[in-house]
């Protein structure tokens, strides 16, 4: 007989490796379906799509519009205020069903800063003398203001709505219908709303995958350049540098762009508006956040629920009859955990039962860009860090990062498992409304939103109400303010007449001036 060879097996090093570094070691061996030229990358984010209804189509059964609406003042609004745009948006989100997806996306869209400065900066070649000087004086200041860098961020609010149809046609009734309740609910929060074409989507995509942003003209519409050129959108659409998908944690564009995805993990148990807040004003960083937020069926709910205090009160009893027969108290050895479980899961159930709540399944995204590696770290960090104060915990998506692109972009997917129940209060926690930004073109600067951290540039002419009142403590500058305000008055609305009303005389240094 054949000798048997013995295999020695080192039990020592086969103990060390835990279940993590398995799993780890089976996702790197995994032969995971990526596509292999840039435009294939492009099919991932839709199917097709109608350009006159601007209807998206992600796959067989699935359509997706997308609104852009203006943001409000929720910041520094008084808690009546807050109190009622909290309830109105959750009265908003109720009018959901289960087979719908809201995305709430939250963007900077990069502009060339040259092309912005044109609608503030003050023409120096129409004034002379001192008009002259002044003009260059203010224009020094405006471009301080927004920063010497090539491309500047405008923040941009959407909203995208994904439906189950069974054909466009459906989809478009049904897109109907939401338009004119999003409409009306949007009209209630006074925030203009706007249904947003399919060409200003693409742009986005196109954006975040080029290293050269594409100017919002009629000239570089994607679906115009496509049958321009006899390619198709895909083709427009593919990055003309490599796209390299093999790091872990980021993606690399050309070596010259980095993008990043990162996911909220844990939250506290008391949830408050400010994390969700400071994220999207964060200043001088590229930042996609993303809200994907799906309702539930309720009555699959309710049962599901039921069956698991059902199952949790089996097991106390259980530990009680054990407890009993040992002859000890079940009081004094209770499992806590399990106690708390089973309260947590009967106020869920008089949430949804007795005050009418919804079930969401929800999660929230994070998309940096970044010019280099070192500055995507940077940014990372501070977002980590923003989180921590928050007490809620922020990871990053590994081995995910196209996945999450895809969930980010205002496309409407919601592919990721990357889920968590809420009811509809703590849902709507996160109030996508953070601050109104007034950025008129063509108006007068009258300094920085505390808030957005953003430039004012106002023409009262155009509010509903255009007075304004300066106040302030004694020497704060009041008199200097509006001295600024009269001065930009005289150089930008020349044919404009200023009548000034100054018992003491502190405004007629301005009238020497012009």
């Amino acid at each position: 007989m054949p000798k048997k060879t013995k295999v020695k097996v080192n039990k020592n090093k086969a103990k060390k490796e835990t279940l993590l570094d398995k799993i780890r070691k089976f996702f790197a061996k995994m032969k995971v379906a990526k596509p292999k030229t840039t435009p294939q990358i492009m099919r991932m984010f839709f199917k097709n799509f109608n350009e006159q209804n601007t209807i998206m189509q992600l796959d067989e059964n699935h359509y997706s519009i997308c609104f852009e609406y203006q943001d409000i003042s929720f910041a520094k609004a008084n808690y009546d205020e807050q109190e009622n745009i909290f309830l109105k948006w959750v009265e908003y989100l109720h009018s959901f069903n289960y087979n719908d997806h809201i995305q709430v996306v939250c963007a900077g869209r990069p502009i060339k800063t040259d092309d912005y400065k044109k609608d503030y900066i003050y023409n120096e070649d129409k004034f002379d003398g001192n008009e002259k000087k002044i003009a260059n004086e203010f224009n020094t200041l405006i471009e301080t203001t927004l920063g010497n860098k090539e491309e500047i961020l405008k923040e941009t609010r959407l909203i995208v709505i994904t439906t189950k149809a069974e054909s466009l046609k459906e989809a478009q009734d049904i897109f109907m219908q939401y338009q004119l309740r999003t409409e009306e609910k949007f009209k209630e929060l006074k925030s203009k709303i706007r249904r947003v074409s399919v060409d200003e989507r693409l742009k986005t995509l196109y954006n975040l995958f080029h290293t050269q942003i594409l100017e919002d003209d009629t000239s570089s519409e994607i679906v115009k350049l496509a049958k321009n050129h006899n390619l198709s959108v895909y083709d427009v659409l593919a990055p003309k540098d490599d796209v390299v998908l093999k790091e872990k944690n980021y993606i690399n564009i050309g070596d010259k762009k980095f993008v990043r995805v990162l996911y909220v993990a844990r939250l506290p148990k008391s949830i408050t508006p400010r994390f969700y807040n400071r994220i999207t004003t964060i200043e001088n960083c590229n930042i996609i956040t993303t809200l994907n937020i799906t309702p539930t069926d309720p009555a699959k709910v309710i049962k599901m629920v039921n069956k698991k205090i059902s199952g949790m009160k089996t097991e106390r009893l259980e530990k009680i009859k054990k407890a009993n027969k040992n002859n000890y108290s079940y009081e004094a050895v209770k499992d806590e955990k399990l106690e708390d479980a089973i309260r947590d899961a009967q106020n869920l159930r008089d949430a949804l039962q007795k005050k009418k709540q919804k079930l969401f399944t929800n999660n929230v995204l994070i998309c940096i860009q970044a010019d280099s590696l070192e500055e995507l770290d940077k940014t990372t960090k501070m977002i980590k860090s923003i989180g921590n104060e928050h007490l809620i915990t922020i990871y990053n998506l590994d081995w995910q990062q196209l996945e999450g692109i895809q969930n980010c972009l205002p496309f409407g997917w919601n592919s990721l498992q990357i889920q968590r129940s809420l009811t509809s209060e703590s849902t709507a926690t996160n109030v996508p409304f953070n601050t109104k930004d007034l950025m008129h073109p063509n108006s007068i600067y009258h300094g920085i939103n505390l808030v957005s951290k953003n430039p004012v540039f106002c023409d009262r002419k155009k509010l509903l109400n255009g007075n304004g009142c300066v106040l302030a403590t004694s020497g704060a500058g009041k008199s200097f303010s509006i001295k600024v305000i009269i001065e930009q008055v005289l150089l930008r609305y020349p044919q404009d007449e200023v009548i000034v009303i100054d018992p003491q005389r502190r405004i007629r240094t301005v009238n020497k001036c012009f």
